[in-house]
């Protein structure tokens, strides 16, 4: 039997980096997931501002950040499009003058697939001397005994006194706490498809939200990628599936075959794998991220913006702040009872996941979203404000005040 301080249940952005920082703390720190990297994860690839702050973060300790200069993995988007339920199209344009933004890096978006992305961030712990990286380990139980945890690969067992959950959507350890059913309210589904050779209407290629009146309050997506590659999906809320009786890769289909304004760019394209789903778990209530001698992180903590359903910074987030929990309360607690992690992630990204889920409630009202975008237009200063919304999640709160659409009719912009 092995024996570890910390075992961290998924080595995807959320375990890596708990582990990353958990590196210099003179733990021992074993890192499992079920497949061996690199390895696809379905995904929307897109990083948020969130996930450039972390990585800075993670340069402190000792990740190289050249990552972004490799042009045949990472694509460096400039801004992004939103297309209004009406087909209005608003282009929000990062620059220089976004609170926040780094000179370091070319820009402020950047879409990079999972596959290359998550192996990034794990190779390097390979050569930690304190973190043992453990692949084609799938958890097939994990076991709460006095003093210890076992869990129980199919040829292992690693004994513990701490498990972090950082296991996905599909969590062996969320599972053990509370989702023993999908919440539909709180839950999305989706679909991605890689293509190449997508047209898109300049050189310049942006983020693309395609908000479609049959899609709210969800989005139809089309992501830029390297090798004139784009990552294409569609993500609805499950209870909007369920009550419209939606088939959700008949809609992709049609609106790739059909839309007005889609439908030519795929003319020429060349799908290169076949449509597949995905499930997002979402912030859009507090859920419990904790349990005698466990801690959930990332997608196993419904930690996805319920607006944007991305999840990679706020996986990393959660990641860090996992390790500074375990970190801080080391030696002083067996960590029975860890609700103050609950609340340290809580008060970090509580208001930020709040603020995301009334922006989603008000997509159910499509013509303020056709009004926004005008007005946006037609004002710099709106757009402005909307390009620091985009980039910096706190700032969303705006969006969700009835004074900004008051400032909005009076033109006090």
């Amino acid at each position: 039997m092995e024996i570890f301080d910390v075992v961290i249940i998924g080595a995807g952005p959320a375990g890596a980096t708990a582990a990353w920082h958990l590196s210099d703390k003179g733990l021992n720190i074993a890192l499992l997931d079920k497949k061996c990297f690199p390895r696809d994860k379905i995904c929307g690839d897109a990083w948020s501002g969130n996930t450039i702050f972390e990585l800075k973060k993670l340069e402190e300790k000792g990740l190289d950040l050249s990552f972004f200069e490799e042009k045949e993995k990472v694509f460096p988007a400039n801004g992004l499009s939103f297309f209004s339920p009406k087909g209005y199209k608003l282009d929000l344009v990062f620059s220089d003058s976004i609170a926040g933004f780094d000179k370091k890096f070319s820009t402020s978006g950047y879409v990079s697939k999972r596959i290359d992305f998550d192996d990034y961030l794990l190779s390097p712990l390979r050569d930690r001397k304190n973190i043992s990286v453990i692949e084609k380990c799938e958890v097939k139980q994990v076991n709460f005994q006095k003093g210890k945890v076992d869990v129980v690969c199919k040829d292992r067992i690693i004994s513990t006194s701490l498990v972090i959950g950082a296991d996905g959507a599909n969590s062996i350890l969320a599972k053990k706490l509370w989702r023993s059913k999908i919440d539909k309210n709180h839950y999305s589904a989706g679909i991605r498809q890689y293509y190449k050779n997508v047209h898109f209407e300049s050189e310049e290629k942006l983020i693309e939200l395609h908000f479609l009146p049959q899609t709210l309050p969800g989005y139809f997506w089309i992501f830029p990628l390297p090798d004139n590659q784009a990552n294409v999906g569609i993500g609805i809320l499950s209870s909007e599936i369920q009550k419209k009786s939606i088939n959700l890769k008949g809609l992709f289909r049609k609106i790739l075959d059909h839309h007005p304004s889609i439908s030519a760019r795929f003319e020429n394209a060349k799908a290169l794998e076949k449509p597949t789903g995905f499930g997002l778990p979402l912030g859009s209530r507090r859920s419990p991220l904790s349990g005698d001698r466990f801690l959930l992180i990332g997608d196993a903590g419904s930690l996805i913006d319920p607006f944007t359903g991305e999840g990679i910074g706020y996986a990393m987030t959660s990641g860090r702040l996992a390790a500074d929990y375990i970190f801080t309360n080391w030696g002083k607690t067996a960590f029975f009872d860890n609700q103050k992690f609950d609340d340290l992630i809580w008060s970090k990204i509580g208001s930020e996941m709040h603020t995301a889920y009334q922006i989603q409630q008000l997509l159910k009202f499509p013509w303020l979203f056709d009004w926004v975008v005008r007005k946006a237009n037609r004002n710099r200063k709106v757009n402005e404000i909307l390009t620091q919304m985009v980039w910096i999640p706190s700032e969303r709160k705006k969006l969700s005040n009835p004074l900004f659409y008051l400032r909005l009719l009076g033109k006090f912009f």
